[in-house]
């Protein structure tokens, strides 16, 4: 199919607004682990770079397989990781969201809001970004994420399987459910 472009202003990691450390591919790997730790800080989760982080931003409704996101959690956290989901959508699963940081306080953290300057962060701190969609006719964040470095963790559905190349550009899961 036909991929969409995405804005590569906006998207830039050498001239990006939103985030601190400035990199490109020559200084990527110098540049992650200061730009985890900035998005670990921001969010309050324990600071350390040798924890994998785990991102997700999205529409939370069943399209993009947040609900799938939100049942997997519990499995997700019992491995030595962090994650952070943005998103808005669905009132039941804002609130599914917000309470991850009661339940997993070291390991979860949910923000149910719009917000530009988070997502820039997500996507430059985060070491894999989920696209758990149950279908997707291309999709954009996947794209930022192999931009600034940040591997995707996508299903092999629409657009995803053309821009995701397994095992090169990140890594396709087959449809997600919650095993």
């Amino acid at each position: 199919g036909i991929v969409n472009g995405m804005d590569v202003q906006e998207w830039n990691p050498l001239t990006d607004k939103y985030i601190e450390t400035k990199f490109d591919a020559s200084t990527v790997m110098d540049a992650k682990p200061l730009l985890k730790e900035a998005l670990q800080a921001e969010v309050g989760l324990t600071v350390d770079r040798n924890i994998p982080l785990i991102g997700f931003i999205g529409r939370l409704e069943e399209q993009k397989g947040s609900d799938i996101l939100v049942e997997a959690i519990p499995q997700i956290v019992k491995e030595n990781v962090q994650i952070v989901i943005l998103g808005t959508g669905k009132k039941a699963m804002e609130k599914q969201l917000l309470e991850l940081e009661t339940k997993y306080p070291e390991k979860a953290r949910g923000v149910a809001k719009f917000n530009v300057p988070l997502a820039h962060t997500i996507i430059a701190g985060a070491d894999y970004l989920l696209v758990p969609s149950r279908f997707e006719p291309c999709g954009l964040i996947q794209l930022h994420a192999m931009r600034y470095g940040t591997i995707p963790i996508v299903a092999s559905t629409g657009g995803l399987v053309d821009t995701v190349k397994e095992g090169f550009t990140g890594f396709q899961m087959g449809g997600f459910n919650v095993e």
